[in-house]
């Protein structure tokens, strides 16, 4: 069982470089940020995913459907750099494992009256509520990621905010079927690498679509030793006047061996992430 909890656990946080990680007619144009102090968005993602990972000589699989609920609010904008803080304020996680199916839901406490769904509730509820606060300039440059609100854990944590909802833009204007790279830099402590590359693939009225490939590695997450390669493919659409993501399809592949007291326990995980963003105010 306790196994069983920390590889869920791993799981669900190399998740969010996808979540918290887990974003224009044939013309130029310049896409960056260009929202305002006090703007409040809300965003919605959905994962779909199966996994599967051997175990004492078991190989599980699991399907999981999770549903998290994010605001993000511009707390300061100082020339061209924005500070934003963001929260997860709900988490709902369905999966079936052994034949069984666990749901468990922050907003509904009747659901943890599921033993392993108390068990997988105690770490979700480590994230819920609390503030990742972050400084990024225009173009979607992270400068600064405070995220110790968290957990106790600090390499938890770093490795928590290595994810972005936001696209990382290119210096100047750019035409249909440019493409250019952007790189998450990992905060101090954490070695998960996660670098994109975008490619503009339309522009329709207050819209463009953005081309997604990347990949992500990491050698460790939560002083645990682990072996992680993955790659994200899809698309986001994108405000061209305020930069800010519209809705994203990310699908996402990932193996991973996790190494518990000399043993390893090699993981696989395949799903589909969708993220939807709504202003508020």
């Amino acid at each position: 069982m306790n196994n069983y909890k920390k590889i869920i656990t791993t799981i669900i946080l190399v998740l969010i470089p996808g979540l918290l990680i887990s974003l224009y007619a044939q013309k130029s144009v310049d896409l960056k940020y260009n929202v305002n102090k006090g703007d409040k968005y809300v965003y919605n993602m959905h994962v779909d995913q199966d996994i599967a990972f051997d175990a004492n000589g078991q190989t599980m699989a699991l399907d999981q459907l999770m549903d998290f609920r994010m605001t993000s609010k511009i707390d300061d904008k100082v020339g061209d750099d924005y500070y934003l803080s963001t929260s997860i304020e709900a988490i709902k996680m369905t999966q079936g494992i052994f034949g069984m199916q666990i749901t468990y839901d922050s907003e509904d406490p009747n659901t943890s009256q599921n033993p392993m769904a108390a068990k997988i509730g105690e770490e979700l509820k480590k994230i819920i509520g609390a503030n990742i606060k972050m400084t990024m300039d225009n173009r979607g440059k992270v400068k600064e990621v405070d995220a110790s609100e968290l957990t106790d854990n600090d390499d938890i944590a770093n490795n928590i905010s290595s994810g972005t909802n936001f696209a990382i833009y290119k210096d100047g204007k750019v035409s249909i079927g440019d493409s250019w790279d952007g790189d998450v830099t990992p905060m101090e402590n954490s070695d998960m690498k996660v670098n994109m590359i975008y490619t503009l693939l339309k522009v329709s009225g207050k819209e463009a679509t953005l081309g997604i490939n990347g990949t992500i590695t990491a050698n460790s997450i939560d002083d645990q030793e682990m072996n992680m390669d993955g790659t994200m493919t899809g698309e986001m659409i994108v405000d061209v006047k305020t930069g800010w993501l519209i809705k994203s399809v990310i699908d996402q592949e990932i193996e991973l061996d996790i190494d518990q007291g000399g043993q390893k326990f090699p993981a696989t995980i395949s799903g589909t992430i969708t993220t939807t963003s709504e202003k508020l105010n």
